[in-house]
C-alpha cells in the first residue's frame, strides 16, 4: 500500500491540493502563485525521500511542496507536489538516477510519463496500436440493459446487431449477458452463459476477423467465451468479484480491461469527502500493478474509470474534464459513457437522443483510447469529420 505513485495533473485547485498534503496553511497561497502548469502528485514518500527530492528541485531551480510533517519526520509517509518543465523533470531524472531508497524507481516512473508509448497489443489478426481512438460496438443480450435491454436477446436479432456494429465501423465488439445498470438483478453463471455462448458461436461464425470482447465478472463464463473465440475479458468489478477470474487472465495473458466500481451493479454515490480523480488513479494503478505482477503483460491491459459505477453526477463531469491525467497509468484508457444517465438526466434525453452528447463529450474528452458507444456509425462518422482539421 506504500508504493510510490506519480500522477501528471492537467487541470487542478492547487490551493487545495497543497491543503490536502498538509502543507504549511500559513504558505499556501504565496506558494499557490509558483505552481502553474504542469503539476506532479506523488504519493507514499517518506519523510527522508521528499526532504532528498525536494532538495534536488530546489538546486534544478523549482519548487517541490510536502507536508510540513515530513521536514521533522512526524510523519510516517508524505505526499509531494511540483511544477517542472520536461527539461527541468529531465534534469531531476538524471540526479534521481544516483540518490538512495525509492528515488531510482522515482526517476523511473517520471521517465515512464514523459511520454513514452504506449505498448501496442495484438489481439486476433489486429495491432492495436493507440496511434488512433479505437471503438468498441456494445452487444447488450439482456432483457434488461437500461438503454436496449430484450432488443437483441435472442440469437437471430443479435447477430444481426454485430453485423450491423461490423459494418458501421466497430474495431471491437463488447458482448455482455448481464445487466449492471442500477437496481439491476445479478443473475446466476448458468444463465448468463446461455445467453451469451451461442451469440459468441454464431458472430465468430460469421467473422473470424472481428476482435471480440466479453462483459463478465464470472470465471466460467470468461472461460467458455475464450474457448469459443472471444478475444478480451472485460470486468466491470475491475477483477474483484470472482479470484478465479483475476488468476484466468494473468495465468494465460488475455487482454483484460480493469474497471473501476465501488459495487456492481452500479450504486450511485457521492465522493464528497475526496479527490475522485486520486481515489479511481490510486485504485487503478494498485490493480494494474497486482495483475502485471501476477504474470499479465502490460500490453494486454486496458484501464477503465467505470464512470457512473459509484459515482454522481458531478463527479461523472469531473472525471471527463480531467480524464487525461490518467494518460500517467501508462495503459491505453476506455471511455464508456455511451447513453449513460448523468447525461440524459442533464439534458433530459431520451437514451437514443443522448447519442450526440455521448459523441461530442467521446470526441472533446483526452486520453481516450477505446470508445465503448451503442451507435458506432455516428461516432465513427465524427471522428472522420474531425480528422480532416487535426
Amino acid at each position: 500500500m506504500n508504493r510510490e505513485i506519480i500522477i501528471k495533473y492537467s487541470n487542478k485547485d492547487i490551493k487545495q491540493e497543497l491543503n490536502n498534503i498538509n502543507f504549511d496553511s500559513l504558505y499556501i497561497k504565496n506558494a499557490s502563485k509558483k505552481y502553474k502548469g504542469e503539476l506532479y502528485k506523488l504519493f507514499n514518500l517518506k519523510p527522508y525521500e521528499a526532504n532528498i527530492l525536494k532538495q534536488l528541485c530546489l538546486s534544478l531551480g523549482f519548487d517541490c511542496a510536502v507536508s510540513r510533517d515530513s521536514i521533522t519526520c512526524k510523519c510516517n509517509y508524505t505526499d509531494c507536489i511540483l511544477f517542472a518543465s520536461e527539461s527541468q523533470l529531465n534534469k531531476l531524472i538524471d540526479k534521481l538516477k544516483y540518490q538512495p531508497f525509492r528515488l531510482k524507481q522515482i526517476a523511473e516512473k517520471f521517465k515512464l510519463i514523459l511520454g513514452k508509448k504506449l505498448l501496442s497489443c495484438s489481439v486476433r489478426n489486429q495491432i492495436f496500436d493507440w496511434n488512433r481512438p479505437y471503438i468498441m460496438g456494445i452487444l447488450n443480450v439482456t432483457p434488461d440493459s437500461f438503454s436496449d435491454g430484450g432488443n437483441y436477446f435472442s440469437v437471430d436479432s443479435a447477430l444481426a446487431k454485430a453485423v450491423e456494429l461490423i459494418n458501421d465501423g466497430a474495431d471491437l465488439i463488447d458482448i455482455g449477458g448481464e445487466s449492471t445498470r442500477p437496481q439491476a438483478l445479478s443473475i446466476n453463471v448458468d444463465e448468463e452463459i446461455k445467453r451469451v455462448i451461442p451469440v459468441i458461436k454464431e458472430i465468430r461464425n460469421y467473422s473470424k476477423d472481428i476482435p471480440l470482447s466479453i462483459d463478465t465478472r464470472n470465471f466460467l463464463t470468461a472461460k467458455k467465451a475464450i474457448e469459443c473465440g472471444v478475444d478480451i475479458i472485460n470486468d466491470v468489478s475491475g477483477f474483484e468479484y470472482d479470484k478465479k477470474l483475476l488468476d484466468f487472465v494473468c495465468n494465460n495473458n488475455i487482454p483484460s480491461i480493469i474497471m473501476h466500481s465501488d459495487s456492481v451493479p452500479a450504486v450511485s454515490s457521492d465522493f464528497t469527502n475526496s479527490d475522485i480523480i486520486d481515489e479511481i488513479y490510486l485504485s487503478l494503478n494498485n490493480k494494474i500493478e497486482k495483475m502485471i505482477n501476477s504474470g499479465l503483460s502490460r500490453s494486454n491491459i486496458i484501464a477503465d474509470t467505470g464512470i457512473g459505477f459509484g459515482k454522481s453526477p458531478k463527479n461523472c463531469f469531473e472525471i471527463l474534464k480531467r480524464h487525461y491525467e490518467f494518460k500517467s497509468l501508462n495503459v491505453p484508457m476506455l471511455l464508456g459513457i455511451s447513453r449513460k444517465s448523468f447525461i440524459r438526466k442533464e439534458f433530459n434525453l431520451s437514451c437514443t437522443e443522448a447519442d450526440v452528447p455521448t459523441m461530442i463529450y467521446s470526441v472533446k474528452v483526452e486520453g481516450v483510447n477505446i470508445h465503448r458507444v451503442h451507435n458506432v456509425k455516428m461516432l465513427k462518422s465524427y471522428l472522420e469529420f474531425c480528422s480532416k482539421i487535426n
